[in-house]
């Protein structure tokens, strides 16, 4: 065999190593960059996925405060329409307030009574609704101080509510404490004036007139609670 056959077979032989050899890292760039690729996906796909995920937990809890502050505005607004004007708390269905009334002496026109208390009127809306109220009554001289109580209401008949003169009238009787003990079934209207005041009528006959012959008034307020530090 000549040199040259030899040389050419030896070429042939290292080209066809080297031609191998790029293959082999030509496949394993390929597999290498392919691997990576999809490795880029998959990442990409998992924090597209997180972010979706995220958002619509995100979007969930809004969601759900909105619909928290919607129901609280909803009950802030309900309690609010169904109260009065009255500072005091008082709402539709409970009247609270001071016996502040003067009423003359039945046996004598010159002295008069000064009345001074609390009531409470509950379940106003109701058929049967109760009331309970606690007084003072002392002359004008500061003598014969002593107390009453008026309470155990019942109805005769519905409450009546006149819208000519925004009134509410409760016809019935009550129970009023006197200085010989309770006397009940005392014919008894109360008055609901407006949202403003009261006025408690009793049967003066059941009483032995000890209140005169006009109603016991009161107001639709108490400082009591408008201003509790004078109460203390």
């Amino acid at each position: 065999m000549t040199y040259s056959k030899l040389f050419s077979i030896l070429f042939i032989s290292m080209m066809t190593t080297i031609l191998a050899s790029l293959l082999t890292i030509s496949s394993v760039n390929i597999l290498t960059y392919a691997t990576s690729s999809l490795g880029q996906s998959i990442q990409q796909s998992q924090q597209d996925l997180q972010s979706t995920i995220n958002s619509q937990v995100q979007q969930s809890i809004t969601d759900t405060i909105n619909n928290i502050n919607k129901s609280n505005d909803s009950t802030v607004n309900t309690i609010t329409s169904n109260q009065t004007q009255n500072t005091t708390g008082s709402s539709i269905d409970v009247i609270k307030g001071g016996i502040t009334s003067l009423q003359n002496d039945p046996l004598d026109n010159t002295t008069t009574w000064i009345l001074g208390g609390v009531y409470r009127m509950e379940n106003l809306s109701s058929e049967a609704p109760t009331f309970n109220a606690s007084f003072y009554m002392v002359k004008t001289d500061g003598n014969s101080s002593h107390s009453h109580e008026i309470y155990d209401l019942f109805l005769n008949t519905p409450l009546i509510n006149n819208t000519v003169s925004n009134s509410k009238h409760v016809n019935g009787t009550t129970t009023v404490t006197m200085r010989d003990g309770p006397v009940s079934n005392v014919p008894t209207n109360i008055t609901i004036l407006d949202d403003s005041a009261i006025s408690i009528w009793l049967d003066s006959t059941r009483v032995d007139n000890h209140f005169g012959d006009s109603p016991i008034y009161g107001t639709q307020e108490l400082l009591c609670v408008d201003t509790p530090a004078y109460c203390k």
